[in-house]
């Protein structure tokens, strides 16, 4: 929408990227210090996170050039191939999980808080995850990707020359009323905010799709779009996760606001 240049290359787009990142960190700051995950352990999050972002920027990157193959499209990496959130969310998450517990392993040696406290650490994740993506779909609507099909009641891009359904700024929407809605939900439920987190947004991302007007590349599956696929996984991970959290409730004798 406004991809124009402010200075040395930066556009809306990386601004609002960036802002979402550091609005990330200091919700998920502020859970810390709410459920009193220790300093130690917060920190342990955050460098996990940073690891996450690097990786999962350069994950969307690869999962776009699958997806453009498997459409036909030459395999390329570079700056003109674009990204998928999908794409960098599974790849950072692993990274993620990966120098979680490796760290961990190392710093928790004896208390093992990084185990004991899993359960809190992904609920922070669920909660401020949305938020930074909430801001990240903003810098798409400046930049112009992602944009919905034709309609006389949307917004005027100018990369695509048409009005097209700010599918961008609904999604951002959504997502901050989701990071808000996980927010109360944890404290009352806690150990479901990534089963919710992930129902919730794959559900969301499947039917939005729908009014999806770029090019969103092809599956295995012909009638569903990759994050269409992607997304149906992640409803999926969601039910298991709130099977397994209700069943280990269940175990310890407890109902689900204790």
């Amino acid at each position: 929408m406004y991809p124009y240049e402010l200075f040395f290359g930066v556009t809306l787009y990386e601004v609002f990227i960036v802002l979402g990142i550091f609005a990330a960190m200091l919700l998920y700051r502020r859970f810390s210090a709410r459920a009193g995950l220790s300093p130690k352990l917060h920190n342990l999050v955050i460098l996990s996170a940073t690891f996450s972002v690097v990786t999962g920027y350069l994950s969307g990157y690869l999962f776009q050039a699958v997806y453009d193959f498997l459409a036909g499209k030459p395999f390329v990496l570079n700056a003109e191939t674009g990204s998928t959130f999908l794409g960098g969310f599974i790849g950072g998450f692993a990274v993620l999980l990966a120098v979680y517990f490796g760290a961990g392993r190392i710093l928790f040696r004896e208390s093992r808080e990084h185990l004991v406290r899993f359960s809190d650490v992904m609920d922070g994740l669920a909660v401020s995850v949305p938020l930074g993506h909430g801001f990240g779909r903003i810098g798409c609507l400046m930049a112009g990707c992602c944009y919905g099909l034709p309609s006389d009641h949307g917004i005027f891009f100018r990369n695509i020359g048409y009005k097209a359904i700010p599918t961008q700024l609904y999604e951002a929407l959504f997502l901050f009323a989701l990071s808000a809605f996980l927010w109360f939900l944890v404290k009352r439920a806690p150990g479901f905010g990534p089963a919710v987190y992930f129902a919730s947004y794959g559900i969301w991302r499947f039917g939005i799709e729908f009014f999806r007007g770029d090019d969103r590349g092809a599956t295995v599956v012909p009638f569903l779009t990759p994050s269409q696929l992607v997304s149906a996984l992640l409803v999926l991970a969601g039910a298991v996760l709130a099977v397994v959290r209700l069943m280990k409730k269940e175990r310890a004798g407890g109902g689900i606001g204790t």
